[in-house]
């Protein structure tokens, strides 16, 4: 639907279908354009521009504004909880628009990008794990941009665990949020096929890196994003794609972007399959010989931790807990709170438990479907935070 509004009432999220004039001095303002930053509004009134046409069934819907929460205690994870899943909701129409845009053929701008990427490392430097925990929720709607922003901050927090330099950690977030692009060149009824593709669908999706590069060459990105988005699929053993690169001819930041881009797309889930919890995504992951440099594999699996923060785990004691800290001796014994009850299936006074003390005698027997978040409390959870 299209209908015609006053600049006052443009918003993020509109989409301008007709701009009414014929004069534009500013080349980032044109017609058919996704507003994805309150910048783009100021240079359209910038131009004199009074009524603009908008297309209604291309408009994003604003994220809603959330139902009003119970005090928290601010503890650094749940302080930045919030705050990453402002940089997700804020995130997505500027992924989205990249991805539309470049479907149409436009030229890609990365400009918007840097900005989202300096705001996912920001997260990653004040509390790790409470990004990746929001990452780790999307839905199939929002997979492909999600996706991409995760990518990204799996990528920073993997450079930070290697010791690379803040540059190389923008550049390889770059790479992680942009190592997707080709994938606006596939059909979308390839793309979102709720099952496996045929092998002539197949063919087509293997061809997203080498589009992805092409888009990524045109908008002098860089080799070192060039190579990420080429060369993700690659293997260690040379059986991955497009080129069949073997070992350390794959460069650095292509074997990280193998890793984080496998780590996300199984453990999300998707039409055709529940996702993994973390745990059986490093278990599984570690078992597929020849597919990972085991360097970075391992790297990794210390940065994320078996059982991240933020996810809930089942006990021996029929019981399910939270993982409030990784563990000092051990990736699978970590401090926990308690705070359900599988037998009763009801809430218990919360209770905090090191995994790893000699003297505990409870233990992980595995992970817990995050759905059980509705049934927090996390008020009485973190009380002992601040006992």
């Amino acid at each position: 639907m299209i209908k015609l509004i006053n600049v006052d009432e443009l918003r993020q999220g509109m989409f301008i279908h007709k701009l009414e004039v014929w004069w534009l001095k500013d080349k980032r303002i044109r017609n058919q354009m996704l507003i994805t930053d309150k910048r783009q509004i100021a240079m359209i009134r910038n131009e004199g521009i009074q009524q603009i046409w908008i297309d209604l069934d291309k408009s994003v819907q604003a994220p809603a504004k959330p139902a009003p929460k119970k005090a928290i205690p601010q503890t650094p994870f749940f302080k930045e909880l919030d705050q990453a899943q402002t940089i997700f909701n804020q995130g997505k129409p500027q992924v989205l628009a990249m991805f539309n845009e470049a479907r149409m053929g436009q030229g890609l701008d990365l400009d918007y990008t840097m900005d989202l990427v300096d705001d996912i490392a920001g997260s990653i430097t004040r509390e790790p794990t409470a990004l990746l925990s929001v990452a780790r929720l999307k839905n199939h709607d929002d997979y492909t941009y999600l996706h991409s922003m995760a990518v990204c901050g799996l990528m920073i927090s993997l450079g930070k665990k290697m010791g690379l330099d803040e540059h190389q950690q923008r550049r390889v977030g770059m790479g992680g949020l942009l190592h997707d692009v080709g994938k606006s060149a596939v059909p979308l009824e390839i793309l979102n096929k709720p099952g496996k593709l045929t092998e002539e669908e197949f063919t087509v999706m293997r061809q997203h890196p080498i589009v992805g590069a092409q888009m990524l060459m045109e908008a002098d990105a860089g080799e070192d994003l060039l190579d990420i988005a080429l060369h993700h699929h690659e293997k260690f053993d040379g059986s991955g794609y497009p080129h069949g690169q073997k070992g350390e001819e794959i460069s650095l930041f292509s074997r990280m972007a193998a890793v984080c881009d496998v780590y996300d797309a199984v453990t999300s889930n998707r039409p055709y399959r529940k996702g993994w919890t973390p745990a059986e995504a490093m278990h599984n992951m570690l078992s597929w010989r020849g597919h990972f440099d085991n360097t970075l594999l391992h790297a990794f699996v210390r940065t994320i931790g078996i059982y991240p923060v933020g996810s809930l785990v089942r006990l021996a004691s029929g019981r399910v807990a939270l993982v409030v800290q990784a563990g000092e001796k051990s990736l699978l014994k970590p401090k926990v709170h308690v705070f359900w009850s599988l037998h009763a299936q009801r809430e218990v006074k919360p209770e905090e438990l090191d995994l790893g003390d000699s003297f505990c005698t409870d233990s992980i027997t595995g992970a817990e479907d995050n759905s059980l978040w509705q049934n927090i409390d996390l008020n009485r959870i973190w009380a002992l935070e601040t006992a």
